[in-house]
């Protein structure tokens, strides 16, 4: 080992900015001039930024994050809701030393939330976003209550308060990065108690200057009843599918800090007709960069039309079409799609609650199982391990 530590430091530097954080950390203890090193690159923003551009381009399934709501009685005999961070992974990352024989066997690491050193009992978590190594999460029962952690630093941060409850309820909530700014935003949409046509009152939260500032509701969305359904996050923007009479996508730019809506597929079956039974079986996603639609029925064996924004209106400036890229299905005992593990695996839930992969090349399901606690929850997102801080910020 000896000789590694007298290797020059501009070749370890690009060596290391390859490994996971928890190897990192590990490595720390292989000599002085290691422990130095590595704690002045995860201080190095330029450093920090090259390792995550590294993670995101490795060639490996990325693992993913699902978050549970489990309610226990404690001795009181008082109902306590826990939190467990759920990360599902290949078993390939540099992090995990067993060798596993069998390859239909995906192992999973259950980190649990209460090394967090703040009181989230009796708060109902729901899971926003994540964002290079970010997740956002956010109580179903505290309008302003948000929690920003990067599960592999072991790092988390409360949001301030944006301000005193002045009547009006949280909407819709987003997570995402501002590339142009190097930074990391939180947006939630309030309406008045009860009130779901508005008046809106928009609040941005900025992580670099730690604080909220308020924003108006541009004229495209401003009678626009919005009533969160589902969200996910891709490339700068984040998207909201809404269903109020009628079901469209909102997006937020969180570099130009705008609202637009985006129409869905036009010849879409059931769109205008039916939009209640629409709302229940769509799913939102994000593929190869791309803001993908799931339209199945409640009709079984499932079948299930994926749609895919066109390259040519990433983000929210360009034209707004869509392409028919697959039909799936039909499948047995499929509830319905989650997200995409990697480019060519879907997640999806069965009916039982179990955890599958439908491959998109073969059109099959394959034999991967995961071994988690009973899935009690449709929302679970894709994760890439990061150096990101949530407490610093140059």
């Amino acid at each position: 080992m000896a000789r590694y530590c007298d290797l020059p430091e501009e070749v370890l530097e690009v060596i290391m900015s390859w490994l996971p954080p928890d190897s990192l950390k590990r490595f720390r203890r292989v000599c002085k001039s290691w422990h130095v090193l590595i704690n002045s690159l995860i201080e190095n923003p330029v450093f920090v930024a090259k390792h995550l551009g590294n993670m995101k381009k490795k060639k490996l399934s990325s693992p993913f994050i699902h978050l549970r709501n489990v309610l226990t009685t404690d001795y009181t005999e008082m109902l306590q809701a826990h939190h467990f961070l759920t990360l599902a992974h290949d078993g390939i990352d540099d992090d995990y030393d067993d060798d596993f024989d069998n390859n239909d066997y995906i192992p999973c690491v259950t980190d649990d939330l209460r090394f967090l050193v703040c009181d989230l009992h009796n708060m109902f978590m729901k899971l926003v976003a994540h964002c290079d190594g970010i997740i956002c999460l956010s109580a179903f029962d505290k309008n302003d209550f948000f929690l920003l952690l990067n599960p592999a630093i072991k790092e988390f941060k409360i949001v301030p308060n944006a301000c005193p409850h002045d009547g009006h309820e949280a909407r819709a909530v987003g997570f995402g990065c501002d590339s142009s700014g190097n930074d990391y935003k939180v947006v939630n949409v309030k309406s008045m108690d009860e009130d779901e046509d508005g008046p809106y009152k928009v609040e941005v939260f900025t992580l670099s200057s730690n604080s909220w500032k308020e924003i108006e509701l541009n004229e495209e969305i401003l009678h626009f009843p919005i009533v969160e359904y589902q969200v996910v996050y891709c490339s700068g923007v984040c998207y909201w599918y809404f269903w109020v009479w009628t079901c469209t996508i909102v997006s937020f730019d969180f570099g130009d800090e705008v609202f637009r809506k985006i129409p869905l597929p036009e010849n879409v079956p059931r769109v205008e007709k039916e939009w209640n039974l629409l709302a229940e079986w769509t799913k939102i996603a994000v593929w190869n960069e791309s803001l993908v639609l799931f339209f199945y029925t409640e009709l079984r064996p499932i079948v299930i039309d994926m749609w895919v924004r066109d390259a040519s209106s990433v983000g929210v400036r360009g034209a707004c079409s869509w392409t028919k890229h697959l039909t799936i299905g039909p499948l047995e005992d499929i509830k319905y799609p989650l997200a995409f593990w990697d480019p060519d695996e879907l997640i999806m839930e069965t009916e039982d609650g179990e955890i599958v992969f439908y491959n998109l090349q073969s059109q099959e399901l394959n034999d991967h199982t995961i071994c988690l606690e009973p899935f009690n929850s449709n929302r679970l997102v894709t994760y890439t391990k990061s150096l990101v801080s949530v407490l610093k910020r140059e």
